[in-house]
């Protein structure tokens, strides 16, 4: 999805990155917290194709990750899926996909949601000087992480407190090759979605 199909002239977004393998009720609840803590108009999710910092590709296809997410979303006005990383292919660099964004919408407040975990690697990014001259971080708690002192000079952040995701995407797939109930970890519609197409379980 193109930038220009969610709004024409947004104030204020926040672009939610990630590999969403599978996308659960954790990655919502960050999303609405985010929402209900700064004044923004739109979470876009933007499914990564490869991290840089990743060095294991995803388990689910590009297109079973982008109909989990648009299922996941679907009863979320405010929320929206954007496949800019999947369409360049490659490495997923958050300088490029900040870049198409603030090309888009130049007058744009621009934040991307990052969890402590990631805030302590942020000095490892790609280019992170220019991406912390084109956006605002919402930075979100993590079990065993402490949101310290940035080595990252002219970063702007904002705490925000939001329920610790005491699953990961990597965990939730152990569980379901193990055959295991996930019923309060995923959407229902990506359950389902899961279950019909036999996903995670080999």
């Amino acid at each position: 999805m193109n930038p220009t199909e969610l709004a024409m002239h947004p104030a204020s977004v926040a672009l939610y990155g990630g590999s969403f393998d599978p996308v659960h009720r954790a990655h919502l609840q960050v999303a609405r917290s985010a929402l209900a803590n700064l004044d923004l108009q739109q979470v876009i999710f933007i499914p990564a194709a490869q991290s840089p910092l990743k060095t294991t590709a995803t388990v689910a296809s590009d297109a079973d990750r982008v109909s989990m997410l648009r299922l996941a979303t679907a009863d979320e006005a405010r929320f929206f899926v954007d496949t800019c990383e999947l369409q360049r292919g490659g490495t997923s660099y958050t300088i490029d996909t900040v870049m198409n964004f603030r090309a888009q919408w130049p007058n744009c407040q621009l934040h991307w949601i990052i969890g402590a975990d990631q805030f302590e690697c942020l000095h490892r990014w790609h280019r992170i000087e220019d991406i912390v001259s084109m956006l605002h971080f919402i930075v979100l708690q993590r079990p065993g992480h402490s949101i310290a002192e940035s080595k990252v000079p002219g970063l702007k952040y904002t705490e925000v407190q939001a329920p610790l995701m005491t699953h990961s995407s990597s965990e939730i797939r152990f569980l379901l090759k193990q055959g295991r109930a996930t019923e309060d970890l995923l959407p229902p519609a990506v359950e389902a979605f899961i279950s019909s197409h036999g996903l995670y379980t080999q």
